[in-house]
């Protein structure tokens, strides 16, 4: 069942997010780096209460979650034009979870309940991720720093 964060969820987004992070290190991979600090925390907290969180429960446990926020300062970073969108951040799903397409789901949902556009960003290497998001609509709009830029309409 996919559903709006809670406070109460807090902690269980946080540990999704740190062990993928981890999984993301132990495989020589530098994406999420920042999220081994213990201010991933700060991020979480930030993304349900200043955002809208969606997460995936399976059994009464947090197996996903997906961040639709206002800019923070990394899309400033990224984008000439920031507060013209929301951006996508943080998908995770619990590996546990893999071949269930709860990934799918939630950027489906997500994408589903907003009218604003949409941007989101990944490592410019990830051929992964650079082929997974135009199969929701995306579309890319180039490259900064390092990182593939994408843009879906209301």
């Amino acid at each position: 069942m996919i559903r709006l964060a809670t406070q109460a969820d807090l902690s269980a987004i946080d540990q999704l997010i740190l062990t993928k992070a981890q999984s993301f290190r132990a495989a020589g991979k530098t994406q999420w780096q920042k999220y081994l600090e213990p201010s991933r925390t700060d991020f979480v907290t930030h993304d349900v209460t200043n955002g809208t969180v969606y997460v995936y429960e399976a059994n009464g446990n947090i197996a996903g979650s997906v961040s639709l926020i206002p800019p923070t300062s990394w899309d400033e970073n990224l984008w000439d034009d920031p507060d013209a969108a929301v951006y996508l951040h943080r998908l995770v799903v619990d590996d546990r979870m893999k071949g269930r397409q709860v990934g799918e789901q939630l950027m489906r949902y997500a994408l589903a309940a907003t009218s604003n556009r949409i941007r989101l960003d990944c490592v410019a290497t990830n051929h992964f991720l650079n082929a997974y998001y135009p199969r929701f609509g995306f579309n890319y709009v180039g490259e900064r720093d390092g990182f593939s830029l994408f843009e879906k309409e209301a």
